[in-house]
C-alpha cells in the first residue's frame, strides 16, 4: 500500500511538472511573439497622438482588407477543389481558419501597442502568468477540446466537407459543409445548417455514406397478393430496375461471364396476405439512391397495373 502511494505521488507530481512546463513554455512563446511583432511596428509609429490614431486606423483597414482576401482566395480554392474531387479539400479549408487566427493575433498585438503604457501592461501580463491562465482557463472550458477535435478529424479524415453522413448518438445527418477550428456545420436535407462542436464529432460514432466508396445500396420491396402471377411480378421488377438509368451495375466480368442477372432479385418472405419481393438497388450515391427509389415507385406502380398484378394492402372483408 505504502508502495502503491509512493507511485501515485510520483505520477501526480509528474503531470503536474509537464503541464507547469507546458504552461511556461506557451507563455514565453506568446511572449516572444508579441516581443518581435512590438519591435517592428514601433519604427512605424508617428510621435503625436493624432500620427497614434491613423496608424490604428490603418491597421484596422489593413486587417480587414487581408480578412476580405483570405477569405475570398480559400473559398475560391475550396470550390475548386471540391469540383476536382480533390482530398485536400478539409486541409485547405481548416487552413483557412489558422491563417485567420494570425492575422487577427498581429493585428490586435499591433493595435495594443501603438496606446502608450498599453504594451507595458500586455508585457506585464504575461510575465505573470495571467494571459496563459485565462487561456488555460478557457480549455478547461472545452474551448481547447474542440480545437483538438478539429485537428484529430483533419489528421484521420473519418470525415471530409462533401460527405454525407449520419451521427446515430447526436441524431443529425446531412452533407458537411464546413470543418472550423471549433465547429462543425452540417447541412440538413432540410438545408438547415446544424453546429456541432469538434469534440463531440471527435467522439461521435458516424455512418459515412462516401467513406472510401460513394456507392450505395438499398433495398427496394413490394407486396403483391398471392393470387398474382409471381414470374411476372419478379420479371416486371427486375426489367424496370435494369431500364432505369441511374441504376448502377456493380457485377465483375466474372459475375457476367456467369450469367449473373444484372438485378438481383428475391423473394424474401411469405406473409399473412402478401408475397414480399425485393430488389437490390445499387446507385452512384446516396442523392442518386433517394432518385431512383422515387422514380421506381411511379415506374413499378404504372407497370404493374398494366400487366394485372396486384399489390397487396390491407383489407376487411364483412360477411353477412
Amino acid at each position: 500500500m505504502i508502495l502503491w502511494r509512493s507511485l501515485t505521488t510520483d505520477a501526480a507530481v509528474g503531470v503536474n511538472a509537464t503541464v507547469s512546463d507546458t504552461v511556461q513554455d506557451t507563455g514565453e512563446a506568446t511572449q516572444n511573439a508579441i516581443e518581435g511583432i512590438q519591435s517592428i511596428t514601433s519604427l512605424l509609429h508617428l510621435p503625436s497622438w493624432f500620427g497614434r490614431v491613423v496608424f490604428i486606423v490603418l491597421v484596422v483597414v489593413i486587417t480587414a482588407a487581408l480578412v476580405r482576401v483570405v477569405n475570398k482566395f480559400f473559398r475560391a480554392t475550396v470550390e475548386r477543389l471540391k469540383q476536382d474531387g480533390n482530398q485536400s479539400t478539409t486541409l485547405v479549408a481548416f487552413l483557412r481558419y489558422v491563417v485567420l487566427f494570425v492575422v487577427y493575433f498581429i493585428s490586435a498585438v499591433t493595435i495594443i501597442s501603438s496606446i502608450p503604457g498599453a504594451s507595458n501592461t500586455l508585457t506585464a501580463l504575461l510575465a505573470s502568468g495571467g494571459l496563459v491562465a485565462v487561456v488555460v482557463g478557457l480549455a478547461g472550458q472545452d474551448a481547447l477540446g474542440n480545437v483538438v477535435g478539429g485537428v484529430m478529424i483533419l489528421a484521420f479524415k473519418p470525415f471530409v466537407i462533401g460527405d454525407v453522413i449520419q451521427t446515430p448518438s447526436i441524431g443529425v445527418s446531412g452533407t458537411v459543409e464546413e470543418i472550423a477550428l471549433r465547429h462543425t456545420v452540417i447541412r440538413t436535407p432540410a438545408n438547415k445548417r446544424v453546429i456541432i462542436p469538434n469534440g463531440t464529432m471527435s467522439g461521435a460514432i458516424i455512418e459515412n455514406a462516401d467513406y472510401a466508396d460513394s456507392h450505395i445500396c438499398e433495398f427496394y420491396e413490394v407486396t403483391v397478393t398471392y393470387e398474382s402471377d409471381l414470374d411476372l411480378a419478379v420479371r416486371i421488377l427486375r426489367e424496370t430496375v435494369e431500364n432505369n438509368p441511374l441504376y448502377l451495375d456493380v457485377r465483375t466480368p466474372e459475375q457476367i461471364a456467369e450469367g449473373m442477372p444484372k438485378v438481383q432479385v428475391r423473394v424474401v418472405e411469405l406473409a399473412e396476405s402478401a408475397v414480399v419481393v425485393r430488389a437490390w438497388l445499387w446507385s452512384e450515391n446516396l442523392s442518386s439512391s433517394f432518385e431512383l427509389k422515387f422514380q421506381l415507385n411511379e415506374q413499378i406502380k404504372k407497370a404493374y397495373d398494366s400487366a394485372g398484378v396486384e399489390f397487396a394492402y390491407p383489407h376487411v372483408t364483412v360477411v353477412k
